[in-house]
């Protein structure tokens, strides 16, 4: 097999593993936004890789859901055709798991033992595995802390899980890029606007990471479900929790909880984010002559924006499943900008 042709097989097999991951968070943010993800209340590697089949496999897995918190305190009038709507999402989110466990590891193991991986390249596929690893225990310690005595995930594994998830798909993107264009050379080459720029979108990738993070607070909360109006909420800019600070008996953690508090913060962060990729943006466009570039960041102020609005529209609306959906897709449509400008700029840096 020729050095070419498995070069090629290596972006493919990165190319379809970004797919998967991409359409994993997709079937996540479903699951989610469904209530779905506390249908199935045991964690089992290899017997749960069958659906139910027969009515007797169904009710042994209704009767199992009707012992969870969930059940008792919020879906107690469910029946098990409605059960069924949920399970399978949350079934596939499971199972599309342990399909991009398959379609990742069988051909990493091929190409190690070909030796066709360079000492960077084992390195970071043994990073990307351990991460791997850990998002696959996040999401069962996650569905676990909705399983005890509350019918809801906690916030902060959620966010957690889901961060980790983007993070995967971020270091899947960017490994993909800099093999797809490591014969492709952008020009013109100015080192010093093109460090300059680095600099910005690293920032710009930080900040758009803690938007996420301040979003799947909200989702986890419900908080989307509160204050559905914009720039107010209800009469004013803050929420409660602001008009007397110093009554919180609970101590300052409590903010952490108030969902008021939350969807106040994930506007403050997205606000300061759209407005720092708008300008951050605008500048480079000016002092940065590379066409690759000059696209990506008119296209990103353009995806940004959509962003943005979409959020405020998904908020008014009461956060409907599709538009709740799209708005997460949309964050990873902007992240996904960031890292290819990462990966195109250290490539260029290199030459």
């Amino acid at each position: 097999m020729s050095n070419t042709l498995e070069e090629n097989l290596k972006i493919f097999w990165l190319f379809f593993n970004l797919f998967m991951v991409f359409l994993m968070i997709v079937i996540g943010g479903i699951t989610r936004l469904t209530d779905s993800g506390l249908s199935i209340t045991e964690w089992r590697l290899l017997s749960d890789i069958m659906p139910p089949n027969n009515i007797d496999d169904w009710n042994i897995l209704f009767d199992k859901y009707k012992e969870s918190p969930e059940f008792k305190l919020k879906n107690f009038h469910m029946s098990i055709y409605e059960f069924k709507s949920i399970f399978y999402w949350e079934y596939l989110h499971r199972i599309w798991g342990r399909i991009i466990g398959i379609t990742y590891f069988l051909p990493l193991l091929f190409f190690w033992l070909r030796k066709k991986l360079k000492h960077r390249e084992k390195m970071f596929h043994l990073f990307l595995s351990l991460v791997g690893f850990f998002q696959a225990f996040m999401g069962w310690f996650m569905v676990e802390s909705g399983l005890i005595d509350k019918p809801d995930v906690s916030h902060f594994r959620l966010s957690i899980h889901l961060v980790n998830g983007f993070i995967i798909y971020s270091l899947l993107l960017f490994m993909f890029w800099a093999l797809f264009r490591h014969n492709i050379i952008s020009y013109p080459n100015n080192t010093r606007i093109e460090l300059k720029l680095k600099k910005f979108v690293s920032c710009l990738v930080v900040l758009i990471f803690i938007t996420i993070i301040s979003g799947a607070f909200v989702a986890g909360t419900d908080a989307g479900l509160v204050y559905n109006s914009f720039p107010l909420m209800n009469e004013s800019f803050l929420p409660p929790i602001f008009d007397d600070l110093t009554n919180q008996t609970q101590g300052y953690s409590y903010f952490l909880y108030d969902t008021g508090f939350l969807q106040f913060m994930h506007r403050a962060l997205s606000t300061t984010t759209l407005l720092a990729i708008v300008f951050s943006s605008i500048y480079n466009l000016r002092e940065n002559h590379n066409t690759f570039f000059k696209r990506m960041l008119t296209f990103l102020i353009f995806l940004i924006s959509a962003q943005y609005i979409l959020g405020i529209t998904t908020l008014i609306l009461y956060v409907p499943i599709f538009l709740g959906l799209f708005h997460q897709i949309g964050s990873l449509l902007v992240l996904s900008v960031l890292i290819i400008l990462l990966a195109e700029i250290n490539k260029n840096l290199k030459h």
